[in-house]
């Protein structure tokens, strides 16, 4: 029995969202976006946003979550957020059901919580899930080699830190491990970009809004 507190349970949540928005942030706009829309077609046509960025999406979500076109339509015909199909895809990527068996299990009167526990999914396999789509997603946009990034996981280092030190790897061709060692507990992430040489804004393009905030 698989015993997961809501808070617990929330945290989960919130790290799937920023997890697969710092990896496939076209995907995850789709997700948090498109409920005031028929389908993630007609939430990018109501955005202005162009056809790259429409196609980029779907072959994320079909990659990545094993979900095409058409069977998000489906769910969102039926009365499923993106935010729910998001959610039930990835417990159904830890747990190795079938996304309809799993999103079956999700009512107004169920939540995350309920539905992990009945397709025997533990935190640490969901959290496992989101850690490979982050590497996954970071590896395909800076180029980085995933088994850095999952060593620096193992080293203890969070997703956000090794997400900016990824771009900065990218963009003064630097290694990971190189630009991991120049941040200290002392300075920021945009004292290494200065030191590096590498404008905030040359970056800023490929990660959108994950990095408006400060680099500390």
């Amino acid at each position: 029995m698989i015993n997961l507190s809501k808070k617990k349970m929330g945290a989960l949540a919130v790290g799937a969202v920023m997890t697969f928005g710092a990896a496939f942030p076209a995907l995850t706009f789709a997700a948090s976006q498109n409920d005031a829309y028929g389908s993630p077609y007609d939430c990018y046509q109501g955005q202005g946003i162009g056809g790259h960025h429409k196609n980029g999406m779907f072959a994320e979500m079909e990659k990545e979550l094993n979900i095409s076109k058409a069977d998000f339509d489906n769910y969102r015909t039926k009365g499923y957020s993106g935010r729910d199909v998001m959610h039930a895809a990835i417990i159904a990527k830890a747990s190795g059901k079938s996304l309809d068996k799993v999103i079956s299990y999700k009512t107004a009167d169920t939540t995350w919580h309920y539905v992990m526990g009945k397709v025997n999914v533990t935190d640490d396999q969901l959290r496992q899930v989101h850690q490979d789509l982050f590497t996954d997603g970071i590896s395909q946009r800076t180029g980085v080699d995933k088994s850095a990034i999952t060593n620096l996981f193992k080293q203890g280092y969070n997703g956000r830190d090794i997400m900016i030190a990824a771009e900065l790897s990218k963009a003064s061709s630097k290694s990971i491990d190189d630009v991991m060692a120049m941040k200290k507990v002392n300075n920021t992430w945009k004292d290494v970009a200065d030191s590096l040489g590498v404008n905030r804004a040359s970056f800023r393009q490929d990660f959108g809004p994950m990095h408006d905030g400060p680099m500390h």
